[in-house]
């Protein structure tokens, strides 16, 4: 059995907030796409474009990293507090080349 007694902040933050930009990619361009091709109009029946700006598609990923970051930050500061009361997450490691 493993446990996991410390997490370092800025490691953690960094790793995952750029995970959580790069998977942002994987939602915002289709929505963008999608968005692109569907027709709206006002309240007087013009035709109005109802796509995602490009800056919206753009900022999107440095939103998730820069929110990602701190989070992520605040919440492994949070686990090593909590962790040295409680022991940590305990879990167990099976070595799969063996099996």
């Amino acid at each position: 059995m493993k446990t996991i007694t410390k997490f370092y902040p800025h490691r953690t933050a960094l790793t995952l907030s750029i995970l959580m930009a790069a998977s942002s990619l994987l939602f915002v361009i289709p929505m963008f796409i999608v968005m692109s091709f569907i027709p709206a109009t006002d309240m007087n029946g013009n035709p109005v474009n109802a796509g995602f700006p490009l800056g919206f598609v753009i900022a999107m990923p440095f939103f998730y990293l820069i929110l990602g970051y701190i989070m992520t930050l605040v919440g492994a500061w949070l686990y090593n507090l909590v962790a040295k009361l409680t022991g940590g997450i305990k879990f167990e490691v099976t070595n799969l080349d063996n099996v």
